[in-house]
């Protein structure tokens, strides 16, 4: 079973599609168009840098020190932002990938507050903006890059399903003819794929541990369809 889905092949998420029993095929459908944006204000007078996406990360590594506090989203953010930041021991990682865990964290490390730059796509579901909104951890939003659609529209690879990993790539992939599984990664790729008429095969939190779970559900009962 082939999964097509926009990440390089070392990529932790493929590895997890590989893990699940799946073998990932990358299909680039979107892109990342950087905004070359400079930061809201200036990164010495900060408590610390909020980095939500590997995209984010690239975007913004030219401007990160070793003595900076950054916290990252996921493992693929924190690979992003170069192997030199590996080791500081200013770099922090929530538990799981996700905007929630990394508020989550943010107040229990920095429990009296403070101004943050957030490093983030223009499509954003602004979550953590929306819960720190009046609060002590004052949110600076740093728009650094934005999802386009690819041009020229690659071809699909062979590929027995598809994985959205944003509303905009499933609103594309709705489009993609032939018998695909469609899987969503979050819900807002899901109600993308609803609004378009297309059914939904399969969603999943966006986390490693649950596409694994996902795809191993999926796997045996297509054997048997095959079979």
């Amino acid at each position: 079973m082939k999964l097509a889905l926009a990440r390089p092949l070392d990529h932790p998420l493929c590895r997890a599609v590989a893990e699940a029993g799946w073998e990932p095929v990358p299909y680039f459908i979107t892109s990342q168009e950087f905004t070359h944006a400079t930061p809201p204000m200036p990164l010495d007078t900060i408590s610390a840098l909020l980095v939500l996406s590997p995209a984010a990360a690239r975007a913004v590594k030219v401007w990160v020190t070793k003595s900076m506090d950054v916290v990252v989203q996921g493992e693929g953010t924190e690979q992003n932002l170069g192997i030199e930041f590996a080791d500081s021991p200013h770099l922090r990682r929530p538990q799981h990938p996700t905007a929630e865990s990394l508020w989550d964290m943010l107040i229990r490390a920095y429990p009296e507050g403070g101004d943050f730059v957030l490093a983030r796509g223009e499509r954003s579901r602004q979550f953590i903006e929306t819960t720190a909104k009046n609060s002590a951890w004052r949110i600076h939003p740093w728009i650094t890059h934005r999802e386009v659609p690819t041009k020229p529209e690659p071809t699909l690879p062979h590929a027995d399903a598809l994985l959205a990993l944003s509303p905009l790539q499933a609103e594309y992939m709705a489009g993609i003819p032939g018998d695909l599984l469609r899987f969503a990664w979050g819900e807002r790729a899901a109600k993308a794929f609803k609004a378009a008429g297309v059914e939904v095969h399969g969603l999943c939190e966006p986390k490693k541990d649950s596409l694994i779970h996902l795809l191993r559900t999926f796997a045996p009962t297509q054997e048997v369809i095959e079979g």
